[in-house]
């Protein structure tokens, strides 16, 4: 039986958030894994359920937990997966804590090293991954949806390329914020972005060359993000008019 501390301050629930989360990190519960009842829980904690019933829904909304209804129901930990890194950056952008300055300037910094890791990294092994992304971009989409997804494909085949997990999950948070963006504001994401922009970023890549897969993933990054800072406001604009 997993044992807790009770809990004695004004902060019962966030208390017991910390302990649950601290729980699932080191492993206690395991992915799939169903958390004690309320019952149980409150007797552990030794709070009432009121507070067992908070600290779950923040477990919850924070990506940690998924709730069960019907037989065999209740609280289950969710796979933890680098996507949930995503969510959370793109909650920040939505509700107006990071600004697509922000976000431009990173992308900036972090998505030439990731081109230069990739080409230095890069192994026959990866050839017909980037061919086939880059070959998406010329197909028929089936939606705004899909049309981005195609036209960024490349950028997430470097980041997974790259060799770097934490950098991977980072070039992808930025890349689904580019993209709720882009579905918001802008009609024909062509104007933007069109098919075959990597090519020349994709050679220097194949041929391992480094500094210049740096100096191509900059200078494809450079203008596309100056638009989508000037796009912001519209943005906004249009979240602010949401019922």
């Amino acid at each position: 039986m997993v044992l807790f501390k009770p809990i004695k301050t004004s902060r019962a629930s966030e208390d017991v958030f910390v302990q649950l989360k601290t729980s699932i990190l080191s492993g206690t519960f395991k992915s799939g894994s169903k958390l004690p009842s309320e019952r149980e829980l409150t007797e552990m904690f030794e709070v009432s359920r009121g507070v067992i019933r908070e600290a779950i829904r923040m477990l919850e909304l924070s990506g940690f937990l998924s709730i069960r209804q019907g037989h065999g129901g209740g609280a289950y930990v969710t796979d933890l997966t680098l996507s949930h890194v995503s969510n959370a950056f793109l909650d920040l952008f939505q509700t107006n804590t990071l600004s697509m300055a922000e976000v431009a300037q990173v992308r900036m910094f972090i998505e030439p090293e990731v081109a230069r890791l990739a080409a230095i990294n890069f192994t026959p092994a990866h050839a017909q991954q980037i061919d086939e992304a880059e070959a998406r971009e010329h197909g028929t989409y089936q939606s705004l949806t899909d049309q981005i997804a195609c036209l960024t494909t490349v950028h997430k085949v470097l980041a997974n390329i790259c060799g770097n997990q934490f950098f991977e999950a980072i070039v992808r948070s930025m890349l689904k914020i580019t993209a709720e963006m882009v579905q918001k504001v802008v009609p024909d994401p062509y104007a933007l972005h069109g098919p075959g922009e990597h090519i020349q970023l994709i050679k220097a890549v194949k041929a391992g060359d480094g500094p210049k897969a740096e100096a191509e993933m900059h200078r494809h990054l450079k203008d596309f993000m100056i638009s989508m800072v000037k796009l912001e406001k519209e943005y906004r604009q249009q979240m602010k008019a949401q019922p």
